[in-house]
């Protein structure tokens, strides 16, 4: 399975989780992704036959259930709609996370300045019925999220206005909180929409000062929507979403006037892993973004990863547990601690992952690529932990802790550390397994654990809540313009802190530390390499001594596994022409001029 995370960085992916187990009905409060379970009728042994097979792509993983939306106004929009896709509709800039640049989409430049972003919209965009992406559409776009509560409302907090100046200029200006790394987010991850047909729509439901979002969300976008991407919606079924290529894309031009290979993108809906792994190993699926394990043995069925060395997959992100930090026990540190110490990382490598991630380092700086620049490997020596049970018991034995003579943990009263869980949706096989693994590891230091896997929609609301022990999520999936301060954000940040019971969609353990935050305020607004280094460098340690989460490991910001049967030339390891973002997701787009049919 895909990695589970609340798309605050708002990628597709991060959505892919979501779709598995999540029933529409009870999306009663899922801010940045829901899904619905149904049964599907797809199997892996039938692939739609009018499309010839040479100029279909079928993709799998972005989407679990019958489509029901495609409006992007929506909380849930089904595939291509929803997240950091691209293929439909564009945003200005995309990033790319093979070279940490925000390269070109509907705008050709951008540039930054003391107190804003400016961005050069494209002249020669256009929507897919052949009229202009003008300025106009990208202010009612922005203005949306600042009307009405989309995932995106929150970038005002940070933006004072967004002006042109008549020239294709749009100025994005900073707030009293500044914070460049934010509006860049939201310049790279805002889908334009044409003002002409989201105008009436939000106005018409408008009702004094407020906007009835039923009314909004009623509309389904499903059929032909003016899209400005190079493919549009043809038609679906509750076992696929097929998508057929604009031949007069706006965009061909950067291309030399080629037009994608694809004529049809055929995302395919399966249940669960091992359909949409059966699906790919017979050749039914092209691009696979689930779990697929022991990627290695795959090679005789034509199908591998980015690379073919581990970890196979790019890492981009960390997986941890979020911990309950206003209770018992794990309101006390050397808690917390001792259970870094106690948990078997490799283990989980191998066991859990197909040895997937790299081998975890502390603190929550990625170790390389990008981020490696802020990554100090002398404090991560000092300050930080390795798998060490003996370590572990002598932490717990100087704060205080004792066994009973079966071996339990008692606290600092003598009586038994309570029993808790560790939770994740039921049926993600990855993060199932490495919870198993750390459940076996917290009991050599008299630990009772429980492996708890609920369906998703209790899980998502107890994160939201609070109303758990310890529960696996990657906080910020996909790696951006703002990696690491987002992620560092989304663990500690105060301003997304709610008391227990208060729903929260970051900062969901309720950690409270002072001088982390107020580095994290600080930081987006330096410009300085050497002081971004040295920000980074303190709030990594504060991170590696009060442990406000538990990374599990490094994970792909999607899987991106491919099938060379009946098409050729993906990006690799070898040839990063574009980076393994399947072929859908913000740079990984360009892609899809360059990959080739097989036959």
């Amino acid at each position: 399975m895909d990695y589970g995370n609340i798309k605050n960085s708002l990628g597709c992916t991060a959505k892919v989780r979501a779709k598995q187990l999540f029933t529409l009905a009870t999306a009663l409060g899922a801010l940045f992704f829901v899904g619905c379970k149904e049964e599907n009728k797809a199997t892996p042994e039938t692939v739609e036959s009018e499309y010839k097979r040479s100029e279909t792509l079928y993709i799998g993983g972005f989407d679990w259930a019958p489509p029901s939306t495609f409006n992007p106004l929506d909380h849930d929009p089904n595939f291509p709609i929803d997240g950091n896709c691209r293929i439909t509709y564009e945003a200005l800039l995309a990033y790319n996370q093979l070279s940490g640049e925000l390269e070109p989409m509907l705008a050709d430049s951008y540039s930054s300045s003391e107190d804003k972003i400016t961005v050069h919209l494209d002249p020669k965009a256009k929507w897919s019925d052949g009229t202009p992406v003008t300025v106009a559409d990208v202010l009612y776009t922005f203005k949306i999220d600042s009307i009405l509560p989309t995932p995106r409302h929150g970038n005002w907090k940070f933006l004072s206005e967004i002006t042109d100046d008549g020239n294709n200029n749009i100025s994005f200006h900073f707030g009293k909180n500044k914070n460049p790394l934010i509006i860049l987010n939201a310049i790279a991850e805002t889908s334009i929409l044409p003002k002409a047909v989201f105008e009436p729509l939000v106005q018409g439901a408008k009702s004094g000062k407020n906007y009835d979002m039923n009314r909004i969300t009623a509309f389904k976008n499903d059929s032909m929507p003016v899209v400005s991407g190079p493919y549009n919606i043809k038609t679906y079924s509750p076992d696929q979403i097929v998508l057929v290529r604009n031949d007069n894309y706006w965009g061909n031009y950067k291309f030399g006037g080629k037009k994608p290979s694809p004529k049809y993108i055929i995302h395919s809906l399966y249940n669960g892993n091992n359909h949409f792994n059966s699906a790919m190993t017979k050749g039914n699926l092209d691009i696979s973004s689930v779990f697929l394990p022991r990627i290695w043995d795959k090679a005789k069925d034509s199908i591998r990863a980015w690379s073919r060395n581990e970890p196979y997959h790019l890492p981009g992100s960390i997986t941890t547990l979020l911990i309950a930090h206003q209770n018992a026990p794990f309101n006390d540190v050397a808690l917390r601690r001792a259970m870094m110490h106690a948990i078997n990382f490799e283990k989980i490598k191998s066991r859990a992952v197909s040895n997937y991630t790299p081998v975890i380092q502390p603190g929550f700086i990625l170790p390389f690529g990008t981020e490696s620049k802020f990554f100090n490997k002398d404090d991560a020596d000092k300050y930080g932990y390795s798998f060490d049970i003996e370590k572990a018991k002598a932490i717990l034995t100087d704060a205080g802790y004792s066994w009973d003579e079966s071996g339990r943990l008692l606290d600092k009263k003598k009586q038994p550390v309570r029993n808790f869980t560790i939770e994740c949706p039921q049926g993600w096989t990855d993060w199932e397994d490495a919870i198993k693994v750390i459940v076996e590891s917290l009991h050599e230091i008299g630990l009772a654990a429980e492996e708890k896997f609920v369906d998703y929609s209790v899980w998502d609301k107890n994160l939201r809540l609070g109303t758990f022990d310890l529960a696996m999520k990657t906080q910020t999936a996909e790696l951006s313009a703002a990696s690491p301060w987002n992620r560092f954000d989304q663990v500690m940040g105060l301003v997304s802190f709610k008391e227990t019971g208060e729903e929260a969609f970051a900062n969901q353990g309720r950690y409270k530390n002072e001088e982390a935050d107020k580095l994290i305020q600080k930081i987006p607004a330096l410009t300085n390499e050497k002081d971004l280094v040295a920000a980074y460098r303190e709030l990594n340690r504060i991170f590696m001594e009060t442990i406000p989460v538990i990374p599990v490991m490094y994970r792909p910001t999607q899987y991106y596994q491919f099938s060379t049967k009946h098409w050729t030339n993906f990006p690799t390891e070898e040839n990063p022409y574009a980076p393994p973002q399947s072929l859908v997701v913000a740079a990984g787009v360009k892609a899809l001029w360059s990959i080739k049919p097989a036959d």
